[in-house]
């Protein structure tokens, strides 16, 4: 690797890279090694050799989903379990029309044809995001733009996403909402409410942000020491 000069006008000074000792170069960590805690959700390299417990300290954990069959995998026949719904929807397993990263195989169809169709679900203890920053996010694949939007309301307000674009790929609509100090309900909206069309909506998500981590451990993962990845 050369390394400018700091008086020649022109040229480079060259070096050897360092192969062994505490600052050999180890170069860039592989993309493919970065894997998260299932224990706190800490991002960690399974290629590191020495680890630098504090690099990634101050990050922000996210918390897992707060939903229950978000992915909308499960059905009683016809039915959607864990969701409340105002219209007709149907489950589709057809390549192409869910989205494979929640390692379902189902999403949802709406279809709108002039009447306002919704699905809504509620958190079960609101007062654990009391004061925090929560979003709410889906997946969606529609070709008609300003078909779906999502809600979510925090006490007796409702906060609304922008609409779908209208694309032919799945794409992420979120509503990110900074909580109350004192949260008594949490609830979620998926809409159908504006233009007609049909949309396939999967990977529905209620997260928070958690306070910024602290790098205390000294094996395994950085932050809890667990050695269960994924």
């Amino acid at each position: 690797m050369g390394h400018p000069s700091p008086t020649a006008k022109q040229g480079n000074i060259y070096s050897e890279p360092l192969t062994k000792g505490l600052h050999r170069d180890l170069g860039p960590y592989k993309e493919a090694g970065f894997v998260y805690c299932k224990q706190c959700g800490f991002i960690c390299n399974t290629s590191r050799d020495a680890k630098d417990f504090t690099e990634y300290a101050g990050e922000t954990i996210t918390s897992g989903n707060y939903l229950t069959n978000g992915s909308f995998e499960n059905w009683t026949g016809s039915t959607l379990d864990s969701w409340t719904v105002t219209g007709t929807i149907t489950k589709t397993s057809t390549s192409g029309y869910f989205d494979k990263s929640d390692d379902g195989s189902y999403s949802i169809q709406i279809t709108r044809s002039g009447t306002t169709k919704s699905l809504t679900q509620s958190y079960a203890t609101p007062s654990n995001l009391n004061s925090k920053t929560v979003s709410f996010r889906a997946r969606v694949k529609c070709s008609t733009k300003d078909v779906i939007r999502l809600g979510l309301k925090v006490g007796s307000t409702t906060y609304y996403s922008n609409y779908n674009r209208g694309q032919e790929m799945f794409e992420d609509i979120s509503v990110v909402v900074i909580c109350p100090a004192s949260v008594s309900s949490i609830d979620v909206y998926i809409y159908a409410d504006n233009a007609d069309g049909t949309a396939y909506v999967d990977c529905a998500m209620l997260m928070s942000n958690g306070n910024a981590t602290e790098a205390t451990g000294n094996s395994g993962c950085p932050q809890c020491g667990s050695f269960n990845y994924y």
